[in-house]
């Protein structure tokens, strides 16, 4: 079974939500742990090219946050690794 944990600079962008929003992105990364947990290979709903990262990182978008995160198979884990806002898509 997979367990959701989040990073400490998540944490502290999380802080920076609603407790909603919140909310949602736990569900949304709980979600993808379960569908890890029953074997479930392609779970991820989107990817995002995050700063820093050689290529792009499996993500959630709640509300107007995205969620980006690790999976980690031989720990069993989904790492939420930051959160930021998303810009508007009149840009």
């Amino acid at each position: 079974m997979y367990t959701v944990e989040i990073s400490p600079p998540a944490w502290n962008q999380l802080a920076h939500l609603s407790l909603e929003t919140y909310r949602r992105i736990r569900e949304a990364l709980d979600d993808v742990a379960m569908g890890l947990g029953e074997g479930r290979n392609h779970v991820f709903p989107g990817t995002v090219k995050a700063p820093g990262r050689p290529a792009s990182t499996p993500s959630v978008v709640v509300d107007d946050a995205i969620a980006v995160y690790d999976v980690d198979h031989e720990r069993q884990r989904v790492l939420l690794l930051e959160v930021a806002r998303r810009l508007p898509r009149d840009l």
